[in-house]
């Protein structure tokens, strides 16, 4: 089956469109990923086929899925430096008084 690029564009627009959208990014991130090849692929179209996810299958992803975002949260720690802590109240600035001399 040929991907019609102008049916999905259209289907996007929608507004009950988000898990659409959702879906769509994370299989444009999987199709890049080298490790998701035809095993991974043939399963995908399986769930799709099957029109649901087993309970045990929704629970072992959701688990996987905390742990993937736990290693991607340390590594983005690694490389980004720790935010900068709140600079302490600086000391209030004293009031100038304008003095003239009337002579």
């Amino acid at each position: 089956m040929k991907v019609s690029t102008h049916e999905l564009l259209l289907a996007l627009r929608a507004p009950n469109s988000g898990w659409l959208a959702a879906l769509v990014c994370a299989l444009d991130e999987a199709l890049q990923d080298p490790d998701f090849g035809e095993p991974q692929r043939r399963l995908v179209r399986a769930l799709l086929d099957a029109g649901h996810v087993p309970g045990a299958v929704a629970v072992a992803a959701n688990e996987r899925l905390e742990r993937f975002e736990e290693t991607v949260k340390d590594l983005h720690s690694l490389f980004v430096a720790p935010a900068a802590e709140p600079a302490a109240e600086a000391a209030p600035r004293p009031k100038l008084t304008l003095c003239g001399n009337v002579a």
